[in-house]
């Protein structure tokens, strides 16, 4: 079984640290949300080549593809 990224856990604990200070609920962040999180403002090659479906990620998927 593969092991979870080093970092993975310090990523998913900011993620949840901003989903409380922006009052988002529910498991998935979408295009702007995630944007706002990494403190940029337009569509960068980061923001493309994440796995998004239907414009939303979800915060698990999210703190892997930071890791």
């Amino acid at each position: 079984m593969p092991r979870e990224k080093e970092a993975y856990r310090d990523n998913l604990a900011r993620i949840d640290l901003f989903r409380v200070k922006e009052s988002i609920s529910g498991e998935v962040l979408n295009k702007t949300q995630v944007k706002l999180f990494l403190g940029i403002d337009k569509e960068s090659k980061l923001i493309t080549s994440l796995p998004f479906k239907n414009n939303y990620i979800s915060i698990a998927t999210l703190a892997r593809e930071l890791s």
